[in-house]
């Protein structure tokens, strides 16, 4: 009994003994003050988690412009287009985002310095500096849900194989592909993006504004409402597009088949009733001819169907043949009335006085009728192949108006100095007299620069 007593009383003077040590409060302050760090790690934490959801890049370019206006009814001494002969331009172009995974937003601010100097026309000898501050696109997306997407701001929007042009892409006659340093500018778009199933995207589309696209046309800007199914399988890919605006209707569509390792055939077009195009007609008017919408209310197809077949060597270089049938383009008549009323608005153009507001007039709707090619028939062949020796890529393109025979050659080439630099040169030679597709605007046109990308 007395030995466990001792025993207690042993533990208990060993347990106050602990209590009343002096290190202790250090133990509390050692663990309060780890709370304090662990508070301070978590904070330095989520701020940089914060941070991750910010990325950007940087491009500079600058470069310089040598182009040669065609002598053609369409210009008439350079002195209805007025362009320049020279051109130099320095280009700062950030990429700034954020995404959150729910919300992503993006802008691209643009600075643009340009140089002209004109040496046809009645600008010749004259010069030109001007400064553009803009932003090309921009967008906010929220993931509403997770197969569901929301959006709405400036896209460039683009989709489809083809080289030549997306004839099934109702917003866009461009697709940035015979110069990819010119960027293609944005329009304002509303988005709702459903994801079904893997296999399949449906897109509801709304395009608000012409934004900074506000190239110059006969028909002011129309709201165009669009919905956009796609299909992605292993081997092959295909997409319908149904648009609508206030004046017509219109079904694209494209889809592609990888038919081997080295074959892939593709194909895409439109169909649209009728056709808002201009098209010159024999009249009572001052010069004999008129452009008109003639077909605007026909319920005949007008068909754009383009058939391209893309086949990669053994060097890696891809070879791709393309053949289109526009069926809005000009029948052999058509244009011979086309052309005659060109030469007779340039005729009045170079009278001058009351003439030449006519013949301006008539010349600015023969310079855009409303049609993307002006032709019915056209092929094109392109070689492609990139990172020659890790430091070259190179394009080689010709284009054949097979209704007029006139054509265009078209090359683009870079040169890689190291990570952050690239040299660069884009050019194109138009082969066909004044009153062709291709050789009624520019000679030649060469394009010489250098990028610099962070």
């Amino acid at each position: 009994m007395r030995t466990d007593r001792i025993n207690k009383f042993f533990f208990a003077m060993i347990f106050l003994l602990i209590s009343l040590c002096p290190w202790q409060p250090q133990i509390v302050a050692a663990e309060e003050a780890g709370k304090i760090i662990l508070e301070q790690d978590e904070k330095t934490s989520d701020a940089s988690k914060f941070k991750d959801y910010f990325s950007g890049d940087l491009r500079i370019l600058t470069y310089g412009i040598i182009q040669e206006p065609s002598e053609s009814s369409q210009n008439p001494g350079n002195n209805l287009l007025g362009i320049p002969h020279y051109m130099a331009n320095l280009e700062i172009r950030p990429d700034l985002r954020f995404d959150s995974g729910f919300l992503e937003l993006s802008a691209k601010p643009r600075v643009k310095l340009d140089y002209r100097r004109w040496e046809e026309g009645k600008l010749d000898g004259e010069t030109d500096w001007n400064d553009e501050w803009y932003v090309n696109e921009w967008l906010v997306r929220l993931k509403a849900g997770e197969k569901l997407f929301v959006s709405y701001g400036r896209e460039n929007l683009q989709w489809g194989p083809s080289f030549l042009y997306s004839p099934s892409n109702p917003f866009f006659s461009d697709n940035g592909r015979s110069n990819p340093y010119m960027e293609v500018p944005g329009m304002d778009f509303g988005r709702l993006v459903f994801i079904p199933h893997s296999l399949w995207t449906i897109s509801f589309i709304v395009n608000t504004d012409e934004g900074r696209n506000t190239v110059l046309g006969q028909d002011p800007f129309e709201e165009t409402y669009a919905v956009k199914i796609d299909f992605t399988g292993r081997e092959n890919y295909a997409s319908l597009i149904f648009s609508q605006k206030d004046s017509d209707e219109t079904l694209g569509f494209f889809g592609g088949w990888t038919a081997s390792d080295a074959l892939l055939l593709y194909a895409e077009g439109s169909l649209t009733k009728g056709s808002r195009a201009l098209y010159a007609q024999k009249d009572m008017s001052l010069l004999g001819a008129s452009m008109q919408k003639i077909h605007q209310d026909d319920s005949d197809i007008k068909p754009v169907i383009l058939a391209g077949a893309s086949y990669t060597l053994e060097n890696s270089g891809t070879l791709t043949l393309e053949y289109m049938y526009n069926g809005p383009g000009y029948s052999g008549e058509e244009a011979d009335i086309y052309y005659d009323l060109r030469q007779d608005a340039a005729a009045a153009f170079n009278m001058g006085g009351m003439a030449e507001l006519l013949g301006a007039y008539y010349l600015s709707q023969t310079g855009d009728p409303g049609l993307r090619f002006i032709r019915k028939n056209y092929a094109m062949l392109q070689y492609y192949q990139v990172n020659i020796k890790n430091k070259v890529d190179v394009t080689l393109r010709w284009t054949q108006n097979i209704d007029d025979g006139s054509g265009q050659f078209l090359g683009i080439l870079s040169y890689a100095l190291g990570n952050h630099w690239e040299l660069f040169s884009s050019g194109i030679i138009n082969s066909g007299d004044g009153d062709t597709e291709f050789g009624g605007i520019l000679n030649y046109q060469a394009m010489f620069g250098l990028k610099f990308t962070l």
